[in-house]
This record gives C-alpha cells, structure tokens and sequence, in this order.
C-alpha cells in the first residue's frame, strides 16, 4: 500500500494541530493562572500575618512599657518621706516626672482601647491593666499635691478634701477589713492636712499590696493573650 501525499488533506490536519496547540496553550495559560493566583493569595496572607504580627508586638511592647513603669515601693517610700517630713525638693523633681510619665502613660491606655474596642481578648488586658494603674497613677498625684499644700497652705482646700474623699473610698474598695481603721484615722485627726497625710501613708501601704499582687495576675493574663494571638497569627499561612 502506497501514500500519495497529494491525496494527503493537509487543510484538515493543520487545523487538527492548532487545534491541539490551541488547547496546550489553553491549558498552560490557565495554569499559569491558577499558579499566579495561588501566589497571589499566599502574598497577601503574608502581608496579612506581617500587619497582624506587627499589630500584636506593638500592643505588647505599649503594655510591658506602661506595666514596667509601676513602681509601689517607690511610691510608699515617697509618701513614707513626706510623711516624716523628709521628703525634698529632689523628691519633688522625681514625683512630677513620675507625674509626667503617668499623664503620658493614660494617653497610651486610651488610645489602645480605642484602637481595640471591638478586640474582646485585648481590651479585656487593657482594661485589667487600667484597673491596676488608676490607683497607682492616684497614689502619684496625691503625693505631689500634699507636698505643694504642705508648702503653699494657701492652695484652695477643696483639692486636698477631694484626696480624702478619694483615698478613703478606694482604701475601702480595695480592701473593705480596713474600713474600721480608715474610719478611726478619720475621726483622729481634725487638721485636714494632717489627715490626708495619715491617709495617704495608710493608703500606700494598701496600694502596694495590691499592685504587687495584682501585677502578677495580670502579667499571667497577658502573657496567656500573647500565646494565643501569636497561635491565631502563625496560622494565618499554614
């Protein structure tokens, strides 16, 4: 048998090849796709974590900076001090850069719980956090104002009756078996100078013991926050 390649219809077999070519081509262009859109999307979970991530070590790093500026003992030996009349122009420069310090680190707090109102798991942290400072950044402020009353008893007297006001109610809170001592240093003392000062040194002590021990909780409560965002972030791309 003999092929006379006249007889050969080549129309027919050129349009069967590019055909086939058409669909390779079909097919390695429609790989190609898939290939580019599955790096697409790995690329975005990637800027995605690299954002979360970033995200997370800014809270924490804004957290750790406003916890590790609580310093109770600090604190009590000022109050210590200006109750025994120790307590110096040198102490009054370091209390108001703690004052400072304290202004700046309620910014901080406000901000954050701003930015993480509807975050449950980071406002919660904050706001324990919140609880913890309010009574140290009032432990700071009191300090300072007694010694600008104790040297200026000219100062208008509704500020110091608003710390005994103040310290009486949270020595309570904090701790309601103090109640009766609190009422008797009330009774003690008419002078209302003297009596914010014995308030404030029995309010210090109180403070101290609770920051101490709830630091500690909240450092665990963190720390328990931290492991599990980290988790939820590193399986963001597996």
């Amino acid at each position: 048998m003999s092929f006379d390649l006249c007889t050969i219809d080549w129309t027919a077999i050129g349009s069967i090849v590019t055909f086939v070519a058409m669909i390779i081509a079909y097919w390695t262009i429609h790989a190609s796709n898939k290939q580019n859109e599955s790096n697409q999307k790995f690329q975005l979970l990637l800027m995605q974590r690299e954002i979360e991530q970033k995200r997370l070590d800014d809270l924490v790093d804004s957290i750790i900076g406003i916890s590790s500026s609580i310093q109770p003992s600090v604190a009590t030996d000022f109050s210590s001090k200006l109750f025994n009349g120790t307590f110096n122009e040198t102490d009054r420069e370091k209390i108001s850069l703690m004052g400072e310090e304290d202004k700046l680190n309620n910014e901080k707090l406000v901000i954050q719980l701003y930015k993480y109102n509807k975050d449950d798991s980071a406002r919660n942290v904050l706001n324990a956090l919140k609880v913890i400072y309010a009574d140290y950044g009032e432990l700071i402020r009191d300090i300072a104002m007694l010694y600008l009353y104790k040297k200026n008893p000219s100062l208008p007297e509704k500020d110091i009756e608003l710390i005994i006001e103040t310290i009486t109610r949270r020595s309570k809170e904090i701790d309601p078996s103090v109640s009766h001592l609190v009422n008797e240093i009330s009774a003690k003392y008419k002078n209302k100078l003297e009596l914010a000062m014995n308030l404030l040194l029995f309010f210090s002590y109180i403070v101290t013991s609770e920051l101490v021990e709830e630091k500690h909780t909240f450092e665990k409560e963190l720390y328990s926050f931290v492991k599990n965002e980290q988790r939820r972030i590193d399986k963001m791309i597996e």
